[in-house]
């Protein structure tokens, strides 16, 4: 059985090689759907959806209405840190692609215990960057 939970955040971002219109300091309204896998247990649930909440929340938070770049992307860094701006810093460039990567890693780091006591198989996350275009990552739970 799957089940699945909303989430939706406003990011700006760069991707700084790129040679269209992705070069330039643009942003998102993201909008980023977790799937999470297993038996429904003696009441007929999987998971309590105020406990994917609870995983998944922390990074919404952390990622909305800020800047998101990637580690090596000093110039675009200090120019965030020069204005004051709220920045997230990435291991990576920012691709829908990345994004999504980082985000099933860090549900897994984060939540891996408690997906693993609720019987939580499997992660599927799926990161929208526009109404037509997303990435979808997943990994196993173990």
């Amino acid at each position: 059985m799957r089940v699945a939970k909303e989430f939706r955040w406003e990011a700006a971002h760069r991707i700084p090689w790129h040679e269209g219109g992705c070069h330039s300091l643009h942003g998102h309204s993201y909008h980023m759907t977790v799937e999470l896998e297993g038996e429904t247990d003696a009441r007929g649930m999987v998971i309590d959806f105020k406990e994917i909440k609870a995983i998944v929340r922390p990074l919404v938070d952390e990622w909305d209405h800020s800047v998101m770049a990637h580690d090596e992307d000093r110039e675009l860094i200090q120019a965030v840190e020069r204005l004051g701006s709220k920045l997230s810093i990435l291991p990576c460039d920012t691709t829908a692609e990345n994004v999504c990567k980082v985000a099933l890693e860090r549900i897994l780091e984060s939540g891996r215990e408690r997906l693993r006591e609720l019987g939580i198989t499997r992660v599927v996350i799926r990161v929208r960057e526009t109404v037509t275009s997303y990435a979808e990552a997943a990994g196993v739970v173990g």
